[in-house]
């Protein structure tokens, strides 16, 4: 069960948000408030990298959460966890880990192959599903 990159491109048609491939100079992608993506397709040497660069930035969609460039770091990075939570529980929902442990993938390379995800984005998932929001994926 992977998460093409047309299951986000559907979720940001809806949320109309347009997609535009660029070159940055210090980004990999960039969402602005009036509903546009910025992505640079050279630093998305996968199609994993670039599934999980749109499941992100989807997330800022998803939850609201912008802020300006010159705001404070903690102000930043708050927006940025609302983003990647909000992506989570979009794309990588702990009912969808729990049916892919049941599979017979229980470590995060094999997850992230499951998924189409990468692997780092996969292991922050874990931990927020297991430490932030107390799942036991034993129980489930």
């Amino acid at each position: 069960m992977t998460i093409p990159a047309c299951r986000v491109y559907e979720d940001l048609d809806a949320l109309e948000v347009d997609v535009a491939e660029v070159p940055l100079k210090n980004n990999v992608a960039i969402s602005l408030e009036d509903n546009f993506i910025a992505l640079d397709p050279s630093r998305c040497r996968t199609e994993q990298t670039r599934c999980t660069v749109l499941a992100h930035e989807a997330g800022h969609f998803i939850s609201g959460a912008f802020y300006p460039l010159q705001c404070p770091y903690a102000i930043r990075q708050q927006a940025e966890y609302r983003a990647f939570a909000a992506s989570v529980h979009r794309y990588l929902s702990a009912d969808e880990i729990a049916k892919a442990f049941q599979d017979g993938c229980t470590e995060a390379w094999q997850l992230a192959e499951y998924f189409g995800l990468e692997e780092e984005y996969i292991k922050k998932a874990l931990h927020y599903w297991t430490e932030c929001r107390g799942v036991d994926f034993n129980d489930l």
